[in-house]
């Protein structure tokens, strides 16, 4: 992956994991509506994983619209047509973006806290089950998208802006 070139990472980054995002998000936010309504009583937790997972698919909503409006278009001239000029601005949104995969991140290590690991509980019924199910499939795979994009593809960007 990481002799990938920078369009080729880009195009693995959304066709794999942002039209996952946006496939499965409405879905879970539903699904943590659902037991919420149903079992946030017995369950307060379910108030925080509701919370966490709508903060987190907002944040990552907006940042699917920078990547693949202002982003991921500079990569790829950038992939063409090298120069610092576009080098810096590429640098410059990552920067800004920064503080918004942090939260996620953080978010996700709460939701499997208050989740204990997404066990269910033995009252839950199979729509908790189900939740809990895409939950953790959805952390495992922002786990991979954010290896992909952070650690792999703007790592490569920002190891290139050091060597400039």
């Amino acid at each position: 992956m990481k002799n990938m070139s920078y369009t080729d990472l880009v195009t693995e980054s959304v066709n794999t994991y942002h039209k996952y995002l946006q496939k499965e998000m409405p879905e879970i936010a539903k699904l943590t509506s659902t037991i919420l309504r149903v079992h946030g009583r017995e369950h307060r937790e379910l108030r925080d994983v509701h919370r966490l997972f709508n903060n987190t698919k907002t944040l990552l909503e907006q940042i699917l619209i920078i990547e693949e409006v202002d982003i991921f278009p500079y990569i790829k001239l950038y992939d063409r047509k090298p120069s610092k000029e576009i080098l810096d601005e590429i640098i410059q949104s990552l920067d800004e973006l920064q503080k918004d995969y942090d939260e996620i991140e953080d978010n996700l290590k709460e939701l499997r806290k208050i989740t204990n690991n997404y066990t269910a509980p033995e009252d839950g019924c199979a729509t908790y089950d189900k939740t809990f199910e895409k939950l953790e499939e959805f952390e495992e795979k922002m786990k991979e998208h954010i290896h992909l994009e952070k650690d792999v593809l703007f790592g490569k960007i920002r190891k290139e802006e050091e060597q400039a």
